[in-house]
């Protein structure tokens, strides 16, 4: 594949890191909680997690891929989650790249808004567009990088990821 993002091979990267849930602490601020979390939640996606990655995200989770599918959070993991977890478990795929950038956050009491960017790369699959699932490939890679959109909830006092879209950037022209 090419260095942009041509099939949504990359949607699990905007989402993924997780172990346990962040419990709200004084003197941490809402940001450190976030930044805990995505960390959490890319842990997870990184290892095919799946109980700690649907431990971080609401039941009502939403996410639109770069073509504008939308899937919720049970789709998303039969989908895609689970195919490419089950992948990782058997040693037959990995994350040679997964990296956020460019980071911004804005937050609204119990919500918040993070959008940055993703740069990705998996060896040893291939996202099969026919089935909307991954398959087996040892000489399948893929890399790009994604801009994300994540909306976080906070409930309980733990933050939970709500809703991901993910978009191939526009490529930007020198001004003249």
């Amino acid at each position: 594949m090419s260095a942009g993002i041509q099939t949504p091979a990359l949607f699990l990267l905007a989402l993924l890191i997780g172990v346990h849930p962040i419990h709200a602490q004084s003197g941490m601020s809402a940001e450190a909680e976030l930044r805990a979390v995505m960390a959490q939640i890319k842990t997870a996606a990184l290892q095919g997690d799946a109980e700690t990655t649907a431990s971080l995200m609401t039941n009502e989770y939403l996410q639109t891929d770069i073509s504008g599918y939308v899937q919720n959070k049970e789709e998303w993991f039969d989908d895609y989650f689970n195919p490419i977890a089950s992948l990782i478990k058997a040693g037959k795929f990995r994350w040679e790249t997964y990296e956020r950038k460019n980071l911004q956050f804005r937050i609204y009491g119990d919500s918040a808004i993070v959008v940055g960017d993703l740069e990705a790369k998996g060896v040893g699959a291939k996202w099969m567009p026919q089935t909307q699932s991954w398959q087996a490939d040892p000489n399948a890679s893929f890399s790009g990088t994604l801009r994300f959109t994540h909306v976080y909830v906070k409930r309980d006092g733990h933050w939970l990821l709500a809703a991901l879209h993910n978009a191939v950037p526009v490529a930007t022209t020198p001004a003249k």
